[in-house]
């Protein structure tokens, strides 16, 4: 049904006169009649029957005259809303998420897009980093937040943040009394690694230069996951300071002191060809993040 002729259509009933109702839409009898007409060649009945005064509503047109206003309130509530998800004020955005990242930084992250943004709904969707992509691709999620992430075909990345790393030790460790940890105080640790590694990636350069090679006893599915294993005392793990924001029983956190600054970096990934304003926005979010909270990263080794 046309918008434009429902719209007409009301005014001419409530008006009861095609020459009133003209003038009050702005337009010239002839065109109106016609539209008039054509909503009823479309329906296949009479809304108006001719009177000496005017029109008067036949019965099928008082039918759809109850129905005619909510017809059009809602039609415009649509095209209200369609609009605003088109300019990004309104409609859902999914967003991956994974890890220790979900502690601290994603937090602060939503806050602000959400101050901007209050009726678009946000949607977490805690996955791998290798699903996460795969839901990339497929358009499941409009952008991914990780540590280490590798090349991709058509994904690309931003850099978020960059966090300084410490130990997680249980308390009864002896290194548990120091004020700061060393790498060779770690050289007879047993380690907890996290399933893709991105902790000791970042590290690579700092273990090369100290010819550091870590003895590796606990794998976890995520660095969340080697706090809890290290809460459980299966052994010490090298975690992001977003961690801290971690409150477990029996585990203490101290720096990692190093000659060289190891920092391991969050990424934000999105499609290349994806190019809609929600996506824009919530860009425009971690990059105004970025100036205010990212170290200085010269001379620093990080994850690529």
């Amino acid at each position: 049904m046309d918008v434009r002729r429902l719209k007409y259509f009301i005014v001419t009933a409530e008006e009861r006169s095609i020459s009133r109702a003209a003038e009050r839409l702005h337009i010239t009898q002839p065109p109106l009649t016609r539209h008039i007409q054509s909503l009823e060649e479309e329906l296949g009945v009479l809304l108006f029957t001719r009177t000496s005064w005017g029109v008067e509503l036949t019965q099928a047109g008082a039918a759809l005259l109850k129905h005619a206003h909510n017809i059009s309130a809602h039609i415009e509530l649509a095209t209200e809303q369609i609009r605003r998800v088109a300019t990004g004020q309104a409609g859902r955005i999914d967003i991956g998420v994974f890890g220790s990242a979900m502690l601290s930084i994603i937090p602060k992250l939503l806050r602000s897009f959400s101050a901007t943004h209050p009726d678009v709904k946000v949607v977490l969707h805690n996955t791998p980093k290798e699903r996460q992509i795969g839901a990339l691709h497929q358009g499941r999620i409009l952008v991914a937040f990780d540590r280490y992430l590798p090349e991709f075909p058509n994904i690309t990345s931003e850099l978020v943040y960059r966090e300084p790393l410490y130990v997680a030790l249980n308390q009864s460790n002896p290194l548990a009394q120091q004020t700061e940890i060393k790498l060779d105080d770690l050289r007879n640790e047993p380690l907890i690694d996290e399933q893709d590694q991105s902790v000791f990636i970042a590290c690579r350069t700092l273990f090369k230069r100290h010819s550091f090679e870590p003895i590796v006893a606990q794998k976890a599915g995520d660095l969340i996951a080697a706090t809890i294993m290290v809460s459980g005392g299966f052994g010490t793990a090298l975690v992001p300071e977003s961690i801290l924001n971690l409150q477990l029983p029996n585990v203490v956190f101290r720096p990692l002191a190093t000659d060289v600054e190891c920092l391991i970096d969050l990424h934000c990934a999105y499609r290349k060809d994806e190019d809609s304003r929600l996506l824009n926005d919530m860009l425009d979010c971690v990059r105004a993040y970025q100036r205010d909270q990212l170290p200085p990263a010269a001379g620093t080794p990080t994850a690529a």
